[in-house]
């Protein structure tokens, strides 16, 4: 016993001695941390400074340098346009580059192959950064020089690190949103309580291109710079879909069919809980299976969402990778459907005949082509705004897929859609008349002359609110209709 006391003690003082050991780390640990954190933070700062600097040399030399970086080839018509307009100008020099992604569920940094293939097939000249480090990637991107770059995207998530808003305050930062419009409550971050207006690269941003006026409202009552980086130019997507010439993907008929019925199928990616909740696929697949199997005398082209096919790899996702590619191996196998993704979607959706769609930005683009839209509506979403409001209007609603069937069914085989004179209205009033390259142009060289310190260099259409009226143009804004949606009779569209 008294051996064993012995040996007892021992290891107790032993271990109190590691104790201690253990504090003194922790604490100088603790030190390190701080520090590094302070560091960071000043090497934050010191960037922040020499990115200022670096931006007030921009816009001195003819042309104007202007660097498109595309991650996603489906959101590509949001630029497409412009980028060619400005190849055909005297004043500006534009360069696209094709740049790879990171959606929920993928491996990594993906797709930059897919964006590089889809330029190639529009004839579009570009630069591929895809190999190498992604440092190496920025080097490259200072060497080219750019006055302005256009991103894709406010998600810095989506794209490589090295790519991300505080890396590229170097340059003049711009954005032409790759949807039309906003159209529900976003869910609010940990910093910004709107992130369809006011996420980091948002506010970071020298020029924001939005579609209509609403949108211009929302970012002067939600932004943190009162919307004054905001210009109302209507949107590239939507002048490119209003002119698409219709081309169907499905080539197969049924024996003694002339012209079967023509169904698109989208699918949002948000089928997990805790973001938007629209996406319904896991809900409407086995039953869109069934329909396209027993209705050969239709035909459907299923247009997945691009961050919904990486999703199947995701924990969250209520569909595991192996069911979802055997569901497809079914679908594909059908001579009466087709899957578009990652492609110029315009000419499938002027060639069809009817959208059934879970959300989003196809609840608002579809009614530019006077067509039917059934949304099928996943309980439990995120509540529309003041736009999603006007837009469902144009819209029939629909929570089995059985009731999409029997719509689907009355509008293909002739019945005209009540609601296309309320489609024709929506469209007038959140697209307007098109154009909206040349607005974006003229916005930009009139940004570019006030800096160059020129004359005639007024903004452009609406600009936002400087920020020192931010706070009278908010409450101004309250208590007003947005242009254009005024009705005799109507109560006020702001919740």
């Amino acid at each position: 016993m008294d051996a064993l006391e012995r040996h007892l003690g021992a290891i107790d003082a032993e271990l109190h001695a590691h104790r201690n050991d253990t504090g003194d780390v922790q604490s100088r640990l603790a030190q390190v941390l701080a520090a590094v954190s302070e560091s960071r933070e000043g090497v934050v700062e010191l960037r922040d400074s020499v990115d200022v600097a670096a931006r007030r040399t921009a816009f001195r030399r003819k042309p104007t340098r202007v660097l498109f970086l595309v991650h996603v080839f489906g959101a590509w018509d949001a630029y497409h346009a412009l980028v060619e307009a400005m190849a055909a100008s005297k004043d500006f020099e534009p360069i696209v580059a094709s740049i790879p992604r990171r959606f929920a569920g993928s491996d990594g940094l993906v797709g930059e192959e897919d964006v590089h293939r889809g330029l190639t097939s529009r004839g579009v000249p570009h630069l591929r950064f895809a190999d190498g480090a992604p440092q190496d990637v920025l080097r490259l991107i200072k060497a080219i020089d750019p006055d302005v770059i256009f991103r894709q995207s406010q998600w810095d998530a989506d794209i490589p690190d090295e790519l991300g808003t505080e890396r590229l305050g170097f340059a003049r930062t711009c954005l032409v949103p790759y949807e039309t419009m906003n159209i529900v409550v976003n869910v609010p971050d940990h910093r910004e309580s709107n992130t369809a207006v006011d996420s980091g690269y948002h506010r970071a941003a020298w020029l924001v291109f939005c579609t209509n006026e609403m949108m211009l409202e929302t970012a002067v009552r939600d932004g943190a710079r009162g919307g004054a980086q905001f210009r109302v130019v209507g949107h590239p997507k939507a002048d490119h879909l209003r002119a698409a010439p219709p081309d169907w993907p499905v080539y197969g008929t049924a024996s003694g069919v002339a012209r079967p019925g023509r169904i698109v199928w989208s699918a949002h990616h948000t089928i997990a809980q805790g973001w938007t909740d629209f996406g319904a696929f896991h809900l409407m697949r086995d039953d869109m299976l069934a329909w396209a199997k027993h209705c050969a005398d239709t035909q459907f082209v299923f247009m997945p969402h691009p961050a919904l096919l990486p999703f199947f790899d995701s924990d969250a996702s209520p569909v595991s990778r192996s069911e979802f590619d055997a569901w497809m191996r079914e679908w594909t196998a059908l001579p009466n459907t087709a899957v578009l993704s990652e492609a110029d979607y315009a000419p499938t959706l002027a060639a069809s005949d009817v959208m059934v769609t879970d959300g989003l930005s196809m609840l608002v683009e579809y009614q530019l082509f006077d067509k039917p839209v059934i949304f099928f509506e996943r309980e439990g979403h995120r509540p529309f705004n003041a736009i999603g409001k006007q837009v469902v209007k144009g819209v029939h609603r629909a929570h089995t897929v059985e009731e999409v069937r029997e719509l689907a069914a009355k509008f293909v085989g002739g019945t005209p859609d009540p609601l296309r004179f309320r489609q024709r209205d929506n469209m007038h009033k959140l697209f307007g008349d098109g154009g909206s390259v040349e607005r974006i142009l003229t916005a930009l060289r009139q940004e570019i002359a006030r800096e160059r310190g020129e004359v005639g260099s007024e903004p452009a259409g609406r600009p936002g609110r400087r920020p020192s009226a931010r706070q009278e143009g908010a409450r101004a804004m309250r208590n007003r209709r947005p242009a254009g949606l005024e009705r005799a009779g109507e109560p006020p569209a702001w919740d």
